[in-house]
């Protein structure tokens, strides 16, 4: 059993019995009896007050699913708080592992598709949409002021606000710095007036739309037409 506890994930696990039922592997699992704090008085106690056990959904093994049936304890406090080991298995209310949590984190970026990674690892594609979302959210950082030299471009994303969205981009850098819901006139208008104090020069195609919202908002900027758009229309 030694080589199970050096498999990322399950470090301190004590696998207790393996199940093959219908193509799913089955770990029942422990982890090894300690001396608790309580999160309520901060005493330690080593009282147990019973065992639960649950089902945790776990990365794959040899391509075929698996899930932990870990078998969790309850310790009893002198104060009266239940409360369950910590453990490296599974965060608190959740029913994935913490390594699958990590690997979906991962393909929902890197994935081909939402659909393929979702069937890939055992959930719905709305599963890694949501997980998706979350990240997303926590690497986005509110845009205060747009840099003096500013690309902008459509591009088809096709979601509710309409088929096509805006990309804003620092033109030095060439890093994105915000995505519009869509490429309505008023929509770009808005955002240059509210974040586009500073923007000196726009680079962007030759569409009429764009270049009318960004003289409404940032006045006469210096208006650039960038090269592949140029080269086309010239062709």
């Amino acid at each position: 059993m030694n080589f199970i506890m050096n498999i990322p994930g399950l470090k301190g696990v004590i696998p207790t019995r393996f199940e093959d039922v219908g193509g799913v592997i089955r770990i029942y699992a422990e982890i090894e009896r300690k001396v608790q704090r309580c999160p309520v008085c901060q005493n330690r106690t080593s009282s147990v007050h019973d065992y639960r056990i649950q089902k945790i959904h776990h990365l794959k093994w040899f391509e075929r699913q698996t899930q932990i049936f870990y078998k969790r304890r309850r310790y009893a406090c002198s104060c009266g708080k239940r409360f369950s080991e910590k453990n490296p298995i599974v965060q608190r209310y959740q029913r994935t592992s913490i390594e699958w949590n990590q690997a979906i984190l991962i393909r929902a970026v890197k994935g081909k598709t939402f659909k393929e990674t979702g069937e890939n690892y055992g959930v719905s594609a709305t599963t890694i949409v949501r997980r998706f979302d979350q990240l997303a959210l926590s690497e986005i950082r509110p845009v205060e002021d747009l840099p003096s030299v500013i690309a902008i471009d459509e591009y088809k994303g096709d979601t509710r606000e309409g088929k096509y969205q805006l990309i804003i981009a620092d033109a030095v850098t060439r890093k994105p710095i915000d995505i519009l819901p869509n490429r309505y006139k008023k929509t770009i208008k808005h955002y240059l007036q509210k974040h586009g104090s500073q923007v000196q020069m726009v680079v962007m195609d030759m569409s009429q739309s764009f270049k009318a919202a960004v003289q409404s908002a940032l006045g006469r900027p210096v208006i650039i037409a960038d090269r592949f758009h140029f080269c086309r229309y010239i062709h």
